[in-house]
Order: structure tokens, then C-alpha cells, then sequence
């Protein structure tokens, strides 16, 4: 969790003034080892950190956590970001307006890091999950901030292979 931690911390620092090639941490491994625990940890931390180096800021919103449904879609990764950030969300909403409005109340309230959880739940195999990479993707273009990711066994779920993974 130390090593979390410290290098979830230095690659914020690291990413506070690019404008892009920002850096990300992703964390794999069997279940049970932990890994929601320590990036909701970090996620506390930086949270800490980032209060005490604004006090009396209230607009700020500097962690961001989603997590990654099963079968899901791209709309429904908008919609956990739309609903962690307490957006309201209509069944008529398609999914651009829903990536603009979580985008630009991210960027107004200052997130600096943002952690996806359940990553394993993508199948770049499928349409569904090669949707939704791409959108994790542009969110992260969008939102300047550094991004978490947590799955089990990541490597062996083809993530880190084809076009998306590479």
C-alpha cells in the first residue's frame, strides 16, 4: 500500500502541469490482494493533501472513483462518472452529453486523479469493451488528471494486447 501510495503521489506531481502524455498507474493482481484498498487509500491521501494545500477551498472535488460494471457499456462508465460527481442523468441523455457534462464539471471542480476500478470487467474482445476503452481513453485526454486503474490478473485478461492495449 506504501508503494501505492508513493508512486501514485509522484506521478501526480509529475502530471501537474502536462498538457498531455500524462502518466497512469495500473494495479494487477489475484483477487484479494488488495488493490481497491490501496487505491482508495491513495484516493484518501491525495484527497488530505489536497485540502490541506487549499483549506477553505469547497468547490474542489480532487478524487474522482468509478468502477467498471460488468457487460458494460459506454454509456454506463459515463453514468458512473456522471453519478459520482451527483450529475443527474436522463434516460434521454445520450452518451455525449453525458461525457461533456462529467468533463466539464471534472476539469471546474479540479480532479486531479481519478481512479477506475474493476478494469478486468473490459473485454477489448468485444465491441462493448473496445467502446469502452476508448472512452476511459478520451476521458483521460479530457480530465487532467492522473489516472488509477485496479483489475484482477489484467495482463491475462488481454488488456495490455492489440491496438487498444499497446
Amino acid at each position: 500500500m506504501r508503494h501505492v501510495i508513493t508512486t501514485g503521489r509522484r506521478l501526480t506531481l509529475l502530471n501537474r502541469h502536462a498538457v498531455s502524455a500524462r502518466r497512469g498507474l495500473i494495479l494487477s493482481g489475484p483477487a484479494g490482494t488488495g488493490k481497491t484498498t490501496a487505491i482508495t487509500q491513495f484516493g484518501k491521501t491525495h484527497q488530505a493533501i489536497d485540502t490541506a494545500r487549499h483549506p477553505g477551498l469547497t468547490d474542489r472535488i480532487p478524487v474522482l472513483y468509478v468502477t467498471v460494471p460488468p457487460a458494460a457499456t459506454p454509456r454506463m462508465v459515463a453514468a458512473e462518472f456522471a453519478r459520482f460527481l451527483g450529475l443527474p442523468i436522463t434516460s434521454r441523455a445520450n452518451i455525449t452529453d453525458i461525457i461533456e457534462a462529467v468533463c466539464g464539471v471534472a476539469v471546474d471542480a479540479r480532479v486531479s486523479v481519478v481512479a477506475v476500478d474493476e478494469i478486468h470487467n473490459l473485454a477489448l474482445s468485444t465491441r462493448n469493451g473496445a467502446d469502452v476503452s476508448d472512452t476511459l481513453k478520451y476521458f483521460s485526454e479530457r480530465i487532467p488528471a492522473t489516472f488509477l486503474y485496479a483489475g484482477i490478473d489484467v495482463e491475462k485478461a488481454g488488456l495490455f494486447s492489440g491496438v487498444r492495449g499497446s
